[in-house]
């Protein structure tokens, strides 16, 4: 770099450096780029904001606060530093203060697609059902092809037991992308709710041909073959659910009553007692893999 550079070219030179590291996934060196734009212009809100989106891939999430904080500071019109410090409260579990960062990112921008998405994420993970649906609604009006919006749409219709609407929704986002595994689980979870159990148990079985790593899908499709009585297929599904996720609670426990309707007394046994080692674990503070992280 030439020592003629102005300070805004000096600046301009390390942040473009943080991205090009950030784009091969060398998440250090992206940050070490970020650092020295800041020190040569300390007002420089995006390079704040893209080492916060750094700190947020390391789920340093307080950091990528601070720094969301700086950009916001520098630039308060920043739409996606609001909208990027509400997934950082989001992941902390502070759902209303992320809210509040939505609400600010789409006053600026209220044609913020994902911001609206992510409000409705936010809203349903407090409850607010209807509110959620409203997001959604605003982002597949502006953009129709939005997958996860209709996903989480249908996520938000299958809690408030609006199971119908629920597969509307999941049968437009395989419409639009036939490969998404977790659009089949949960439509084959509102299937289930509605008692059809046949189409159910064949979009479980499609989304463990697309992904056959998601334990979660074993223990729903286990769990309808177990109240067909069929303890043997549903066995293999929980111990399935076991191999790729091993201290996973619900399915030694479900498995365990499956060995029990089987007659299978010990091996029933040693699951419930799995359970209740893995319970003991949890009321202690030690991490026993009660369910994989979402």
């Amino acid at each position: 770099m030439s020592t003629n550079q102005s300070k805004p070219e000096r600046a301009g030179f390390y942040y473009n450096l943080g991205i090009a590291y950030y784009a091969l996934g060398q998440l250090e060196s992206a940050i070490e780029g970020y650092d020295e734009a800041v020190r040569i212009n300390p007002e420089y809100s995006e390079a704040y904001h893209n080492r916060g989106n750094v700190y947020h891939d390391m789920r340093q999430n307080e950091r990528a606060i601070e720094d969301y904080d700086r950009a916001i500071e520098h630039n308060p019109e920043y739409s996606a530093a609001y909208n990027n410090r509400g997934i950082a409260y989001y992941d902390l579990g502070e759902h209303w203060r992320a809210i509040n960062d939505y609400d600010e990112a789409i006053r600026i921008n209220p044609e913020y697609v994902v911001a609206h998405n992510n409000r409705g994420n936010a809203y349903l993970a407090v409850g607010e059902h209807a509110r959620a649906i409203e997001d959604y609604d605003e982002a597949v009006a502006m953009d129709p092809e939005n997958v996860a919006a209709y996903s989480n749409r249908g996520s938000a219709y299958h809690a408030l037991g609006e199971n119908q609407r629920a597969i509307e929704d999941y049968d437009v986002v395989i419409r639009i992308n036939p490969d998404y595994a977790a659009a089949y689980n949960n439509r084959g979870n509102a299937y289930n709710d509605l008692e059809q159990h046949t189409q159910a148990i064949e979009d479980y079985d499609e989304a463990i041909r697309l992904d056959p790593k998601d334990p979660d899908v074993y223990i729903n499709r286990g769990n309808i073959l177990s109240g067909m009585d069929e303890f043997e297929r549903a066995i293999e599904d929980y111990s399935q659910a076991i191999r790729i996720h091993p201290n996973y609670l619900e399915a030694y426990h479900n498995r365990g009553i499956a060995y029990h309707r089987l007659g299978l007394y010990e091996d029933s046994e040693r699951d419930l007692a799995k359970v209740g080692e893995l319970r003991a674990k949890a009321e202690n503070g030690t991490p026993n893999g009660d369910g994989p992280s979402e």
